[in-house]
């Protein structure tokens, strides 16, 4: 038996006890979460910035108790490149798009978000199978953007909605989608038949994208469509590739199954204003992207880097901010417990007058 064989075998008790521990947490702050917003919900509609503040921030926290479950034990190692040319454009409005390996993709984003500070001031596009899972019950409150397939047109147009709504008139910053619409594992041989077919690049490393929801956010962020306060000058286009047995999926982290992972992100920027105006040059401009993608993660399976004298910095989290958001829900836990506890009993007090 090798030394790791040995060293899961012993584990194997810790590990089922942090599944279940990962499981209630979620549910405890996912519950807990909708119920300290519901009294104060009605401060949207007479103030209504108060209550943005409230509410990102709330999610913020409840992003950041998900986020150390699954970063603590075992630890999860995430290294990044070019983390100096990122840090400044956090403090600005981003359109990121990452490529979709696995359900590992979405808590590592996270856990990138969070270390840039970014936990409250995200949005993101994903995929409306998830809107009723315990961390899309946050993310409806958050208004993140639950896509499903259907008319272009209309799908545009919810896009272009929410962009107006939502996402400029709540001031978040960075925008995080997955162009390709599904994960390598689940999509890749469908997406190379149909590529195959349409004289398009056949990519094994990645999915090749759809472009629909590419297109609507950059025309939306450039003002091409309606009026915007702000229009979005900067691209980020990540690039994950995971080291290790396998890409990460959602049992790893539950399990917390992936001692032998690790994790490579890279970044390149790009300007929103250097992309080309028309809709077929848009979409062979996100094709190019791919295609160096799929030459990069192939890169980096042989060598190692994603680009020839890469340097990675791994990423941590704070423990004590992690630590502090357990803290915060906790209390909090204490008096929505006693506000509802009197709710119920006044209620009940007035029903029984009227008996």
């Amino acid at each position: 038996m090798t030394s790791c064989s040995l060293g899961r075998l012993l584990l194997a008790p810790l590990l089922w006890l942090r599944a279940v521990l990962f499981v209630l947490n979620i549910l405890f702050v996912s519950v807990l979460h909708s119920l300290t917003l519901l009294p104060i919900y009605p401060i949207k509609f007479i103030f209504p910035q108060l209550y943005v503040t409230i509410e990102c921030f709330l999610h913020s926290k409840a992003g950041e108790t998900f986020i150390p479950v699954f970063t603590l034990f075992p630890k999860l190692r995430i290294y990044c490149d070019t983390l100096s040319v990122i840090e400044p454009l956090t403090r600005k409005r981003a359109m990121v798009m990452v490529n979709h390996q696995d359900s590992g993709d979405v808590p590592t984003m996270m856990c990138i978000g969070s270390y840039f500070g970014l936990a409250h001031n995200t949005t993101w596009i994903v995929d409306e199978m998830f809107k009723w899972t315990p961390f899309g019950v946050p993310s409806q409150w958050h208004n993140d953007f639950f896509s499903k397939e259907g008319d272009k047109e209309v799908v545009i147009k919810r896009l272009k909605d929410h962009f107006t709504t939502t996402y400029f008139e709540r001031g978040l910053k960075w925008l995080i989608f997955y162009p390709e619409g599904g994960y390598l594992k689940n999509r890749g041989e469908r997406a190379r038949n149909w590529a195959a077919r349409n004289n398009l690049p056949v990519l094994h490393n990645c999915v090749l994208p759809r472009t629909t929801a590419f297109i609507a956010i950059t025309q939306s962020f450039r003002g091409e469509v309606t009026e915007v306060p702000e229009q979005v000058e900067d691209i980020i286009d990540v690039t994950l590739m995971y080291k290790g047995p396998r890409d990460l999926c959602l049992s790893d982290i539950v399990m917390g199954s992936y001692l032998d992972t690790e994790v490579y992100a890279n970044f390149r920027t790009y300007k929103m204003s250097d992309l080309p105006k028309e809709e077929p040059e848009l979409q062979t401009w996100l094709y190019d992207r791919y295609q160096e993608k799929e030459d990069m993660i192939g890169r980096f399976k042989e060598s190692g880097e994603f680009t020839e004298g890469e340097s990675f910095t791994q990423i941590h989290q704070s423990t004590g901010r992690l630590l502090g958001s357990f803290a915060f829900w906790y209390i909090t836990a204490f008096f929505v417990f006693d506000f509802y506890k009197s709710t119920l009993g006044h209620v009940l007090s007035l029903a029984s007058g009227f008996l």
